[in-house]
């Protein structure tokens, strides 16, 4: 579909654009070999598998379908806003469908070599760039890090500070985001906080409290506690912290997701 061709306001089904993109994504599957699949049948494959699904493709669709909404009610009052926002929409499948296929054909080795933190800063700069388009915050981020970081560690930072961003959006619809990394021989110290409507309890909590409890997010929670870091969450009626330190090397990357930073 080439957005740029429509002359005139025309009826827009959501549904049928999101069915379209299903079907692009089912598309690339024959391209997988069949040993790749076969890979990712085990069962700590399926569990990861999930785990990225989730906090990538997954998030980034929910954000499109909502931009899709605000497509049909443009349609109405303003056609041009309405088609620029399709082209946005159009471009972020892309990558998308992009960043799935990396993903999928191209794993990661167990003994990835280390990124550079200019790369790593790189990565999560591009992902608060289009976390900005997709929520419509503002976010504001702060790396320091003096050391190389294994790429298994990295992509799973990269996923920690998705899901952080995605929750602040979708969740606490927050208008400003900020995240801090902090990174040393011994750890990496995440901090992410925004100015949004915060959990429905405030306090202070760690993340034994809030497994206890069955708060906060299922993924991120348990990524953390895969790595064996720790997470202290602090929530009020103005917001949101998030303070998180993982050992550098952990000791258990047993889950290696990806991502692509080439969009």
């Amino acid at each position: 579909m080439h957005f740029a061709d429509l002359g005139q306001p025309l009826p827009f089904d959501v549904d049928s654009v999101l069915k379209g993109v299903a079907q692009q994504v089912v598309g690339d599957i024959p391209h997988f070999s069949r040993k790749q699949l076969e890979r990712c049948a085990t069962e700590q494959e399926r569990v990861r598998i999930a785990h990225e699904l989730h906090d990538g493709v997954l998030q980034s669709l929910t954000a499109l379908a909502l931009k899709l909404q605000g497509v049909s009610q443009l349609l109405d009052t303003d056609f041009d806003a309405a088609r620029a926002l399709l082209r946005e929409i159009q471009m972020q499948i892309s990558a998308e469908q992009r960043e799935l296929r990396e993903w999928i054909t191209h794993p990661p080795a167990p003994d990835a070599t280390a990124d550079t933190a200019a790369d790593l800063a790189l990565a999560l700069q591009k992902l608060c760039h289009r976390a900005e388009w997709q929520w419509r915050f503002k976010c504001e981020l702060v790396v320091d890090v003096r050391v190389s970081v294994p790429r298994t560690l990295g992509d799973h930072v990269y996923r920690i500070v998705q899901e952080g961003l995605n929750n602040a959006g979708r969740h606490a619809h927050a208008q400003h985001t900020r995240v801090v990394m902090m990174g040393r021989p011994e750890r990496l110290d995440i901090e992410l906080s925004d100015d949004g409507l915060g959990f429905p309890v405030h306090g202070q909590y760690d993340l034994s409290q809030l497994t206890a409890r069955c708060m906060g997010p299922r993924s991120l929670k348990d990524r953390i506690a895969l790595l064996h870091g720790t997470l202290v969450l602090i929530t009020g009626s103005s917001g949101s912290r998030l303070q998180i330190s993982l050992p550098h090397p952990a000791r258990a990357w047993s889950a290696q997701p990806r991502q692509s930073a080439s969009d």
